[in-house]
């Protein structure tokens, strides 16, 4: 087995069998090369055939896309040509039937004035209505002035007035409407609903962006049935805290505003007079509210030392 063994070993590392060997690894190298040239051609060849197709169909698109075109321009031209030969028909169907009706000329003239009359009163009976509604419209607004611009005259019966307000207030307006500010962008229909539910309105509107009609711009409007109810809505709710759940709670602007919109100087003076007249409330309100705090702390006060045990009704007595 040893002599085996050696003379392989001396076989494997004679000069015959090495220079074999290179041919081989030689041979191989040179096999793999061509192998490589060969599927780099391949794929240069799919990369142009696909090309290829691409400009194909790119062309054929083209080719498409200018024979619609030319089929459009073909019939644009088709109706546009139809329509003058109709309007020329028309035109020469016209001049025969004027021809013929020459005749009856002065018949025709007679009938045309009658509805020229007709046309004329009944333009002076508008313009008569729309001086009379200008003339009425300029009474009322002198008579408003001198009213604002008269000193207020004391009366025997106070009590009365406000009464007479209310009443005046639903008599001028059937719509008794709120502006409702300083809302977040989230603020919804629904959610202003929700929070004036205690004293439900008849209609919510919200303002909301045009491109994005689920975005509030901040504010809304909201309308009652009646004028107590807008009193109300007013007094509890002006800087009420809002919460959505969506944004942080924020206080709320709750004012007077006047239907139909617009900038009118007439709407905006209505508007200011309103709102001149709730804030003078408001301060009356708050002045109320002060007083009775005041008076609570008197009370308070006047409860210590020797009396800290008798009851405030009972105070009285006991000076």
């Amino acid at each position: 087995m040893g002599d085996k063994k050696r003379k392989l070993a001396e076989e494997a590392t004679s000069p015959e069998v090495k220079k074999a060997k290179r041919e081989d690894k030689k041979e191989k190298k040179e096999k793999r090369k061509a192998k490589e040239v060969v599927e780099d051609v391949k794929v240069e060849a799919e990369v142009v055939e696909k090309k290829e197709k691409k400009d194909k169909k790119e062309k054929k698109e083209k080719k498409e896309k200018k024979d619609k075109e030319e089929k459009k321009d073909k019939k644009d031209k088709k109706e546009k040509k139809e329509k003058k030969d109709k309007k020329e028909k028309s035109t020469d169907s016209s001049e025969p039937a004027a021809d013929a009706m020459e005749v009856d000329e002065a018949p025709v003239e007679k009938e045309v004035t009658k509805e020229e009359e007709q046309k004329k009163d009944k333009k002076e009976k508008k313009d008569k209505k729309e001086k009379k509604d200008k003339k009425e419209k300029k009474d009322k607004k002198e008579k408003k002035d001198k009213k604002t611009d008269a000193p207020a005259q004391p009366t025997d019966t106070p009590a009365e007035e406000p009464a007479q307000e209310e009443g005046d207030e639903s008599k001028k307006g059937s719509r008794f409407i709120c502006f409702v500010g300083n809302l977040p962008y989230s603020a919804t229909r629904e959610s202003l609903e929700k929070h004036f539910e205690k004293i439900p309105p008849v209609s919510v509107r919200v303002a909301t962006q045009i491109d994005k009609p689920t975005k509030c711009r901040g504010f809304g409007f909201i309308e009652f049935d009646n004028y107590d109810r807008m009193k109300t809505c007013l007094k509890l709710y002006h800087h009420s805290m809002f919460d959505d759940g969506k944004y942080p709670p924020r206080r709320m602007n709750v004012e007077l505003t006047a239907g139909g919109g617009g900038k009118s100087e007439h709407r905006k003076a209505k508007i200011e007079a309103k709102n001149i007249k709730l804030t003078e409330e408001r301060q009356r309100n708050a002045k109320a509210i002060q007083k009775e705090k005041e008076r609570r702390e008197r009370e308070e006060e006047g409860g210590q030392g020797d009396f800290a045990h008798v009851h405030p009704s009972r105070m009285g007595r006991m000076a």
